[in-house]
């Protein structure tokens, strides 16, 4: 077996770094479910995708608008008006002002889709149509916008997003565009030519109707194509929004590792002086480290089996002399030392030279903090490359050289 202080001091590193990478990803995934940020994040992505999400989208009738925008595409008057307008759809009755006709607003294509009987169905509890939301305008691609909702069932606005499907497959969204542009009100298939006809219906600035047009031209007259062309276009857009969302929740994962890093006092500088220096600290990490991921942290985001065996191999860690936690630095145990609250737990030296010694404690804490970033499987993954380093003893003597 190889083994090095070097390799040891990689080892038990790693280990840290991938045991805080865990906690942050688990207290990020816990966070995103509270917030519905999946859901939200498809919501929006869907209205960027067939709407221009400069003007608010209200999702409150979906079904009305479904009709709607149908009863626009399937019919022949009035054609003129269609063309240049989208059809409105009447205001719920609490929303209608007192004293004054019927008020109604414009249909959107984002709750006509969501209203349809393809992706009315898609919903985690209940149907789509059952969520009262409303979406204000995307002030810049990538972000979410702000978004309200009316008391239902489901209840307000976070139980609502909680409730929302984080995916919607481009199968489900090919059919339901389907459903929306097919003339034939029984829905039978027809030539794509009358498919055209039928999008050329829709006002001409939206993007929706450009992209579909865009597509059956590709699709060169066969139906069959051009659903297999909604269906790439909803997954690249898709991709795109997938990234957005790790870009949110990278955010939200750094500062978890931060607090997670000062709660443990987690600092890369101390923990890798300790390791480097005591060798007897160094190997029993070691040892610990090597056993510290399971088949339970296999996944992106981290189980609460893996948490559990996780804590309970960094507390072996921790009784083993790694540094981890904020009890008395052992400087201040020496006898005649005179440590002040702030020497005792590392953060100044009870030597003098307080503020480089702040300034190395800043920086144990930012790399810790950094660490969180490529994941716990990268961290994981690469320990066990470090073990099976560790583990490959020198190369045998051949035979040639035996005999000699």
């Amino acid at each position: 077996m190889l083994s090095s202080p070097i390799i040891d001091l990689a080892i038990g590193l790693t280990f840290v770094f991938g045991v805080t990478a865990a906690l942050a990803s688990f207290v990020t995934e816990l966070i995103s479910r509270i917030l519905g940020l999946r859901g939200a994040y498809l919501l929006s992505g869907l209205r960027e995708l067939v709407d221009d999400g400069v003007t608010g989208t209200d999702l409150t009738n979906v079904a009305g608008d479904y009709k709607a925008i149908r009863d626009l595409m399937q019919h022949t008057s009035p054609a003129a008006t269609a063309a240049t307008q989208m059809p409105t759809v009447p205001l719920p009755a609490a929303q209608q002002p007192p004293g004054q006709p019927p008020a109604g607003r414009n249909a959107s294509l984002t709750a006509a889709l969501l209203g349809g009987p393809v992706l009315s169905s898609q919903g985690v509890a209940g149907q789509l149509s059952s969520r009262k939301l409303t979406l204000g305008p995307t002030k810049s691609t990538g972000r979410l916008p702000k978004m309200t909702a009316e008391q239902t069932t489901i209840g307000r606005l976070w139980s609502q997003r909680r409730s929302l499907p984080s995916y919607i497959s481009s199968k489900s969204f090919g059919e339901a565009v389907i459903d929306l542009v097919i003339p034939d009100p029984q829905g039978q298939q027809t030539e794509l030519t009358s498919i055209e006809e039928i999008i050329g219906k829709l006002p001409p600035t939206l993007p929706f109707r450009q992209s579909l047009e865009s597509l059956v031209k590709d699709a060169d007259g066969d139906v069959g194509r051009f659903r297999t062309s909604v269906e790439q276009w909803y997954d690249d857009h898709m991709d795109r929004v997938s990234g957005w969302y790790k870009r949110h929740v990278g955010k939200i994962t750094l500062v978890a590792g931060a607090v997670i890093v000062i709660l443990l006092n987690l600092n890369a500088l101390t923990i890798g002086r300790t390791l480097y220096t005591e060798n007897a600290v160094s190997a029993a990490v070691s040892a610990v480290a090597t056993k510290a991921a399971p088949a339970s942290c296999s996944g992106s985001t981290p189980s609460q089996q893996c948490l559990a065996d996780l804590e309970e191999r960094l507390s072996a860690a921790a009784a083993a002399g790694l540094p981890v936690g904020w009890g008395t630095v052992r400087a201040c145990t020496q006898p005649h030392v005179q440590c002040g609250w702030l020497d005792e737990r590392g953060i100044f030296s009870p030597y003098g030279s307080s503020g480089w010694q702040l300034v190395l404690v800043i920086v144990g804490f930012l790399i810790m903090v950094i660490s969180v970033l490529p994941g716990a499987q990268f961290w994981f993954g690469l320990l066990t490359k470090l073990n099976t380093l560790r583990s490959t003893g020198p190369k045998p003597a051949s035979s040639t050289a035996s005999s000699s």
